[in-house]
């Protein structure tokens, strides 16, 4: 009888482990496969990218990080942000490691934003932002965020099921012990 018990509270707990929201950048954090969400509050530019999707910069969380999002998502997001300039916008997404042709891609977009985007005074007016791979990481951490919505309709679908599978073990193995019903 107890079984059900404990099989309950580890798939609650399974399910609590997958809605913990983890920061994926700034930190260094390694961990690919984790689920997250992130208030938005600035969207940099694109890093690079086709018709369909890109892979972002954005600020938010007190942090930068790389969004590979839908161009159509980034735009609304974009707008959204520009029309509520006190306002967040959360997306939902799966760390990825970042792949080297991203990271090379991301060190020109830091030079180039920080070129165009830094006051200098009239002396160092030249001053170049070249960026080394150690201060790419810095900026961004060594995961991206991917918003592409297969995975997180299957990583939704496992934290519903867990929990809801979780809670019915529980309320069994409650209602066996106590005679509720």
């Amino acid at each position: 009888m107890k079984k059900y018990l404990i099989i309950g509270i580890v798939l609650l707990i399974i399910c609590l482990g997958l809605t913990i929201n983890k920061e994926i950048t700034g930190s260094g954090s390694k961990l690919e496969g984790v689920y997250v969400s992130l208030d938005a509050t600035y969207v940099a530019g694109t890093i690079t990218g086709n018709n369909d999707y890109s892979y972002y910069v954005m600020f938010g969380d007190g942090v930068q990080f790389i969004v590979y999002i839908k161009n159509s998502e980034a735009i609304k997001i974009q707008n959204y942000l520009l029309d509520n300039p006190d306002d967040s916008y959360k997306i939902h997404g799966i760390t990825k490691i970042i792949p080297k042709s991203i990271e090379e891609n991301g060190k020109k977009f830091v030079k180039e934003w920080l070129d165009n985007n830094h006051t200098h005074d009239e002396h160092t007016e030249n001053h170049s932002h070249e960026i080394n791979t150690d201060e790419f990481y810095q900026y961004f951490g060594y995961v991206y965020f991917d918003t592409t919505i297969y995975e997180n309709i299957i990583n939704k679908i496992i934290i519903y099921v867990t929990g809801i599978m979780g809670s019915l073990f529980i309320i069994y193995w409650a209602n066996k012990k106590y005679h509720f019903i």
